[in-house]
């Protein structure tokens, strides 16, 4: 049996590869520890998966502002030597990194041990976390086409986004009755990612009248320590919920979708086979989530809408929403973008690096 250590602490995007990684490797008989960050976000979404070990890890992002960058690197330093000890305790053969400020640690560890590292970036703009471990990492994992300079060719591969077992598309009305919306009527799916849209969550708010007049219901998801409860006027149903563990219940139900345009939200609305209208994180990284949604959207799996625009999109979103002709092109087109989310070569390689650390890989 293998020892697989994964960072993938910090975002929704980041720990959801990095469980469904898990799940394939011990459904295969190997042993994992998940180390992740002690946002409430890392809490909500690990609690659901008890089988794993998890382990809060150290570090933090570098920037924006001069405080943070100031304080990266002792941060850095703890987070390096948390690592160590960890290491040292669970012994593992290979790391796998999925991005974002809790893979640095981890990997630099495992470097100064000789243990090899793997690293999957499921944005097409990688992060700097990601441009540093690949400076030694022995494999990259990168979306279709992305590729980082400098970096031999042979070391990088095309990879798909990990999704979790669970997040199936079900039947629209089982999935509406789980949830507890009737089963008739359009349903909107309006979701932040992670950490919640205070943008998003306004326009649904400004939208409360108009949505009752349309006899429209509403799943909104808040994020932390956002709005929660129930907003009922006629045959329309409006909830509010900070958290959901149920997405692919929650994408199942909904007949369009407007969400953000992280990588891993994208991969799931492919898998549940749910429209969406995205609006891109202004102040993502590198603008990564417009580029991300771009790449969706020429696709035809969904329509871009940047976040000062919302409002005026308002009128597209409802005609969008009445046209099923058009949603049912749409599901087409996210039915060929969840064919093509291959990530074989991610457990691939990793099992063949656990096993023999000085294996070539292809």
């Amino acid at each position: 049996m293998s020892r697989v250590l994964l960072a993938c602490g910090g975002t929704g995007g980041h720990i959801a590869p990095g469980i469904a990684l898990a799940q394939r490797l011990t459904d295969d008989g190997h042993s994992c520890v998940l180390v992740v960050s002690r946002k409430t976000v890392d809490a909500r979404m690990t609690a659901d998966y008890p089988q794993f070990t998890f382990v809060a890890g150290r570090g933090r992002g570098f920037g924006p502002g001069w405080i943070n960058r100031l304080l990266f690197l002792p941060a850095l330093v703890a987070s390096i030597g948390s690592s160590l000890r960890l290491l040292r305790g669970f012994r593992p053969d290979v790391l796998v990194c999925f991005g974002g400020f809790m893979s640095v640690g981890p990997a630099l560890a495992c470097w100064l041990r000789g243990i090899p590292v793997i690293v999957h970036e499921s944005n097409r703009r990688p992060g700097k976390a990601v441009r540093l471990i690949a400076r030694f990492a022995r494999a990259l994992h990168l979306p279709a086409g992305v590729r980082l300079e400098g970096i031999p060719l042979k070391r990088q591969h095309d990879s798909g986004f990990p999704v979790r077992k669970e997040i199936r598309p079900s039947a629209k009305e089982v999935a509406r009755k789980t949830l507890g919306f009737p089963t008739t009527g359009k349903l909107l799916l309006v979701a932040g990612g992670s950490q919640g849209s205070r943008a998003l969550t306004k326009w649904v708010e400004t939208q409360l009248a108009e949505i009752s007049v349309r006899g429209l219901h509403v799943l909104c998801l808040t994020g932390p320590g956002g709005r929660g409860g129930e907003v009922r006027a006629g045959s329309s149903v409006v909830r509010f919920l900070p958290f959901c563990n149920q997405m692919g219940l929650a994408y199942s139900a909904a007949d369009l979708a407007i969400t953000r345009a992280g990588a891993g939200t994208l991969a799931e609305l492919a898998a549940c086979r749910t429209p969406a209208i995205l609006v891109p994180f202004p102040f993502a990284a590198d603008d990564h989530q417009t580029a991300n949604a771009q790449y969706f959207v020429d696709t035809g799996a969904a329509l871009l809408v940047p976040e000062g625009d919302l409002l005026d999109a308002t009128a597209l979103i409802y005609d969008r929403l009445s046209n099923n002709s058009a949603l049912a092109e749409m599901r087409n087109a996210l039915a060929l973008a969840d064919a093509d989310n291959r990530w074989d070569e991610l457990f691939q390689e990793t099992v063949q690096l656990a096993r023999d650390p000085r294996a070539p890989v292809a």
